[in-house]
């Protein structure tokens, strides 16, 4: 029954399509009063369904220098749904602490976004860098992100936080969030423009916090609080949002650091012995979750995030985050490859396979925000 009311609740949709143009995936930073075409969340539509496992720290990020003998391992690692947000800022902090060590020869270890982007910047600064993985792109955790540019899901709240990791992470975010700026509407990259809206169904309870990278780096930042602005949510928090396509931006890091020189080599670590066993002596750790296993760090849990891809929709250029009591957390992104449809973060969950019962709740959700859309635009 669910399938069924998705399938008729999508095809009413359809009609009102008619009047978006297909938009092209470079052309997203429209007006927040534009139209906003319906996603049409059903069954048929679906290319399919995939699970990822965010490397989730509760204090955050790991960014620090440790000697192991004659071996120097820089930890870049637990950036939790953040990993593609922050890599340029926090490959650039890794890069940044290993500059007083006397060595250009190095072994980055993870060949996901955060392991591409900081043997990257070593190339650039004329070191020799060898990425090792045990899964390259496209079939790295990176490869699963929603890369909506937002540092959330991060840390456990403000209270669990140094204020050394404060400073790190401010910074990261900061320089991160520029050199996307740069790459924006480069289809070389994926990274692109988009409307984007928090929606809720009723104001917080407190006065909202600015957010702690700053909220200057949210371009067109505003809260609506009139319901029939948008959709019948009577608390929405909107900005122009950075997008990244990650299998678009994966590939476009591979290319850029075979060109500089890098070599990228598949390669697995069960212990950090067999790290060490590596010929190269500065070490740059961007294991993720494997730090885990590799280097002890029990702080470390999965973050379960289930997601599913919808056929794309050129019309569709804004993306959403929207919580209600009935529909729980849901979030869409448009690529240009699919819509992409999550809500869930599940802490301490190593299962990798999809379940039927988030799938059916995703779809059902997000075409409940579809009907909401079309209804608020009738008139």
């Amino acid at each position: 029954m669910i399938a069924r009311r998705q399938f008729l609740t999508a095809a009413a949709l359809t009609p009102a399509l008619a009047s978006f143009p297909a938009r092209a995936a470079d052309d997203h930073a429209r007006p927040f009063d534009a139209p906003y075409a319906p996603v049409l969340s059903q069954p048929s539509r679906e290319i399919r369904t995939v699970v990822g496992l965010r490397p989730y720290r509760p204090s955050g990020f790991r960014l620090e220098h440790e000697k192991f003998g004659r071996r120097d391992v820089i930890h870049n690692y637990g950036h939790g749904g953040c990993g593609v947000t922050l890599s340029w800022g926090c490959a650039q902090l890794a890069v940044e602490l290993a500059a007083s060590i006397d060595r250009k020869r190095a072994a980055v270890i993870g060949a996901g976004v955060n392991g591409l982007t900081t043997a990257l910047l070593l190339l650039r600064r004329g070191y020799e860098v060898s990425v090792y993985g045990a899964a390259l792109p496209p079939y790295t955790t990176s490869n699963i992100a929603g890369a909506y540019w937002h540092p959330t899901t991060l840390y456990d709240g403000r209270d669990a936080i140094s204020d050394n990791f404060a400073r790190q992470f401010v910074r990261a975010a900061r320089i991160a969030q520029r050199k996307f700026q740069h790459l924006a509407n480069d289809p070389a990259y994926g990274v692109y423009y988009m409307r984007y809206l928090g929606l809720r169904e009723e104001p917080p309870l407190k006065e909202r916090t600015p957010y702690l990278e700053g909220d200057d780096l949210y371009a067109g930042l505003a809260v609506e609080t009139a319901p029939e602005k948008y959709f019948g949510y009577g608390y929405v928090e909107r900005h122009h949002a950075i997008m990244i396509d990650p299998d678009i931006y994966l590939r476009a890091l591979m290319r850029a650091v075979e060109n500089a020189g890098g070599r990228i080599v598949r390669k697995s670590f069960e212990t950090a012995g067999d790290v060490f066993d590596l010929k190269e002596k500065l070490i740059f750790n961007c294991t993720g979750l494997g730090a885990k296993a590799l280097f002890g760090d029990e702080a470390m849990e999965p973050a379960r995030g289930q997601l599913t891809m919808l056929l794309p929709q050129p019309e569709v250029d804004y993306g959403y985050v929207s919580a209600s009591p009935e529909t729980g957390l849901l979030y869409m992104f448009p690529r240009k490859s699919s819509i992409l449809l999550g809500g869930s973060v599940d802490h301490g969950d190593w299962s990798l396979e999809p379940r039927e019962t988030e799938r059916l709740r995703m779809l059902a959700g997000h075409a409940q925000v579809a009907q909401r859309i079309v209804e608020s635009q009738k008139s």
